[in-house]
């Protein structure tokens, strides 16, 4: 596994104080998506979001990539074929089962995209065939799943990583990777935190997190409104970006409308605390100088 930062297509993975924001397009409930089993979108509302999320990753200086949900090989292949024409962001291949990830690895070797693609996530769910298409189609990237019910406390998911999970990823030609320690609700979120520093100094791996997935649940199960949702969202993603979180998996891809600036405020001011301390390692690019003076 090779050492942090890790570089797929135009972000690294692993660069201190620039997380990675990944949004996520194509899940149930994205409007753009007129059938989930042929994969028929809007691509013109396809574009204009995509659009929008990198003008703005641009503007405040942080990498974005996007995780592409599919729920049938063919939606998957039509969903890989777009985004290759319409982005050069780095693509995460998800899909709900694994004959729909599979067709993505394969379709982004075919059309040659694969060093850029990723894949979200190997986990003890993830099959040995699966794993065997992943060294295959040249996909050298992985998002590692620790959310398991073996494994709450970040000490087990340390274990989990080294008994179980770094192996698997190596028996599939994974070269580098990036912990996704898992939130599932409020509470948890400190265990993220935790479980994050713990895996950061024993592994030295980046790792993050999906803070919405506790943040529109909220939503869903109609406790509060959207508004609400988003701020809650916000909340999270500053609590895990101050413990260290090197991606985070911010929502659907319309949210960077909200999220990026968010982000790029509590970037910019660890990095100028960071400064105070006599480190000077931060480079123009970062929000710190790209971002923060457009506010003054």
């Amino acid at each position: 596994m090779r050492a942090p930062p890790y570089v797929l297509g135009n972000a690294r993975f692993g660069a201190v104080g620039k997380p990675v924001l990944v949004g996520s397009l194509f899940y149930r409930g994205d409007k753009k998506v007129s059938d989930h089993r042929t994969g028929e979108v809007d691509t013109k509302r396809v574009k204009s979001e995509l659009e929008t999320a990198e003008r703005v990753a641009r503007r405040v200086g942080l990498p974005h990539a996007v995780d592409v949900i599919a729920e049938t090989p063919e939606a998957m292949c039509k969903y890989i074929g777009l985004l290759a024409d319409l982005t050069e962001s780095p693509l995460l291949i998800g899909g709900l089962n694994e004959e729909s990830r599979v067709a993505g690895y394969r379709k982004a070797l075919e059309i040659g995209i694969s060093s850029r693609c990723g894949v979200n996530s190997v986990s003890t769910c993830t099959a040995e065939t699966e794993l065997a298409e992943l060294g295959a189609n040249k996909i050298r990237f992985a998002i590692i799943q620790t959310l398991d019910p073996s494994a709450v406390y970040p000490e087990e998911k340390l274990a989990l990583l080294r008994d179980v999970l770094l192996g698997r990823c190596e028996s599939a030609g994974i070269e580098g990777a990036a912990v996704d320690v898992g939130i599932i609700d409020f509470t948890s979120t400190h265990l993220a935190v935790e479980s994050m520093k713990l895996i950061r100094k024993e592994l030295g791996l980046p790792c993050g997190c999906a803070p919405s997935n506790a943040a529109y649940q909220t939503l869903l199960k109609k406790k509060v409104s959207r508004k609400s949702a988003r701020a809650i969202n916000s909340a999270l993603n500053t609590i895990v970006q101050l413990g260290g979180a090197d991606f985070i998996i911010y929502g659907p891809l319309k949210a960077s409308t909200y999220i990026f600036e968010a982000v790029a405020v509590v970037e910019a001011i660890k990095a100028y605390g960071a400064r105070l301390s006599g480190d000077r390692s931060v480079d123009k690019d970062h929000p710190l100088f790209k971002f923060l003076p457009k506010l003054g």
